[in-house]
Formats: structure tokens, C-alpha cells, sequence
């Protein structure tokens, strides 16, 4: 019994040497594994997901600079206290900005929701549907960051499912944290922590879960 429990101790020892070894492979791994990027010339439109508009917008605009899409849009957003959101910048004011910024002249358009601005993935990629139905759309690109391209994905794979829409995706990098050190910073922690919790609610439900709110 007692040679037993020394194997099993000196065997989980070894495991956790080796993990504390080989820690920033591992980690890095584990965060490419949330990140998917697809994205092919000419499709229908390119949509600009809500969320992360400094790093989004002007991946979006790049994309549609390069040909990936004649159409770009923005996603309409839910404001979380209406009563100041003028106070505020909007998703357009602020695509046009950075537009101008980049001395272009870009084509953005607002996404229409349904339902008076969108909380989660899920409601855009149902106004995406529903657009994209109204339009004959047949293929269109989404554009997220980098983090949340696998759940982006799914979850417009997931509405668009019994559609013939094909939707891909591109991802976006930021200036504090990628896959290979997001576990060095607060930000990044964060981030890989929210994803790691939110993408397994989304294999249980087809349609926006109350729990999950945001992006």
C-alpha cells in the first residue's frame, strides 16, 4: 500500500514538473485553441461585431480595402443606461473617424437589430439572418477580436444553420495581450478566464442566453 501511494505521489509530482516546464506552451495552446480565422475574398458584406470597436474597426476596414467584401457594416449595440448614451460616441461617428483617420472614404452602414440594438453574439447573428435573407446574401465575414472568434462563430454557424448563409470569420490582434503571454497581464486573464466560462453556455443554447449578456 504504502509503495502504491509513493508511485501515485512521485507520478503527480512529475505532472505538475512538467506542467510548471512546459507552462507557456501549454497556456498558449490552450488560448490559439478559442481563436479561428477564415476569412476569403469576395463575400456579400463584412460585419463589424460590437464590443471592441478600437481594434475591430479598423480590421474591418483593412478587409474591405482589400476586397473581401463591397458592403461593411456595423452591429447596433443596446445601450446600458439610454438615458446618457448620447453622451456618448457612436459605433458609426466612430467607424467614420477612424475612416477618416486612415484618409478613406468608407462605405459603413448600421446593421439593423430587431430588437432595438443587440446584447450578446447570438441577437447579431440574428439580425445578420435577417438581413442577410432580405439582401440574398450568400456568404458574409464577421470581424472580432481574435478571443472571440471561435464563440463568434459558433454562435452565427448556430442561427444560420438551417439557412444557405456561409459566415467566416476574422480575427483581431490587440496591443496588450495575445496567445502567447494574456496570462502576464490583468487584461488578458480576464479575457481567456470570461471566454473559458462563456463558450460551453453557448453549446447548450441556440438562442441568446439570458445569462450571457455581453461580449
Amino acid at each position: 500500500m504504502g509503495r502504491k501511494y509513493l508511485k501515485v505521489l512521485g507520478g503527480f509530482l512529475i505532472c505538475i514538473c512538467l506542467v510548471f516546464i512546459f507552462r507557456e506552451s501549454i497556456l498558449s495552446a490552450y488560448a490559439r485553441w478559442f481563436e479561428v480565422s477564415n476569412a476569403e475574398k469576395g463575400a456579400d458584406a463584412i460585419i463589424c461585431l460590437s464590443g471592441g470597436k478600437l481594434t475591430r474597426v479598423p480590421e474591418s476596414i483593412r478587409l474591405w480595402k482589400d476586397g473581401y467584401a463591397k458592403k461593411i457594416f456595423l452591429t447596433e449595440q443596446k445601450s446600458i443606461n439610454g438615458r446618457y448614451n448620447h453622451l456618448l460616441s457612436t459605433n458609426l461617428l466612430f467607424a467614420q473617424e477612424v475612416a477618416k483617420e486612415m484618409k478613406m472614404k468608407v462605405p459603413w452602414e448600421i446593421l439593423p437589430s430587431q430588437d432595438g440594438g443587440a446584447t450578446s453574439t447570438f441577437d447579431e447573428a440574428a439580425d445578420a439572418l435577417f438581413y442577410a435573407q432580405k439582401k440574398n446574401w450568400k456568404r458574409l465575414i464577421i470581424v472580432t477580436d481574435y478571443f472571440h472568434t471561435r464563440r463568434a462563430l459558433y454562435a452565427f454557424e448556430k442561427v444560420l444553420k438551417d439557412s444557405d448563409i456561409i459566415v467566416q470569420v476574422a480575427g483581431v490582434g490587440n496591443d496588450i495581450f495575445n496567445s502567447q503571454n494574456w496570462w502576464k497581464s490583468d487584461r488578458g486573464i480576464m479575457t481567456y478566464f470570461s471566454e473559458t466560462i462563456k463558450f460551453p453556455i453557448y453549446l447548450f443554447w441556440d438562442a441568446e442566453p439570458n445569462l450571457v449578456s455581453n461580449h
